[in-house]
């Protein structure tokens, strides 16, 4: 298994038009847990099976291939995806620094998968490059549901 953690500024330009506040990208992560496919591109489904008290479990088809996550939410903070098929998991944390200014940290354990031909450090630096995508086109999504006011 390999870890890879990388933070990424919410607001990086003081110029920008539409500035994110925690309760945006909280309220975005929660949308994103309920349904990916406008957030996550390569995702053609995703439906929820079970909701509880602070989690809730999808099937999401990713490429033709189906899979089941346990999505478990700690409010305004974290939200924690863990696939129920294999060991792993992948973080996503609202920081802030000592300056109000937020970023997304988003940290995932995952096991190099037995079809790979590759390095571990190749597949990380792989899956590094298409979760730092994912995280931006994500802000970028709840930047545009909080110009047309669906947040």
């Amino acid at each position: 298994m390999f870890t890879v953690s990388k933070s990424i500024w919410v607001n990086p330009s003081p110029e920008q038009e539409t500035v994110l506040t925690r309760d945006h990208i909280w309220e975005g992560l929660v949308m994103k847990a309920e349904d990916a496919t406008p957030f996550v591109e390569v995702m053609d489904k995703c439906r929820v099976l079970e909701r509880g008290d602070r989690y809730l479990r999808r099937e999401i088809e990713i490429n033709g291939t189906k899979a089941q996550e346990r999505v478990t939410f700690f409010p305004k903070h974290m939200v924690v995806f863990e696939p129920l098929e294999s060991d792993g998991l992948i973080k996503n944390d609202i920081e802030e620094d000592a300056h109000g200014h937020l970023s997304i940290r988003f940290t995932f354990a995952l096991e190099l998968p037995k079809d790979e031909n590759v390095s571990a450090q190749t597949y990380a630096q792989r899956m590094e490059k298409n979760y730092t995508a994912a995280v931006e086109t994500t802000l970028d999504t709840i930047r545009t549901f909080v110009k047309e006011g669906k947040l």
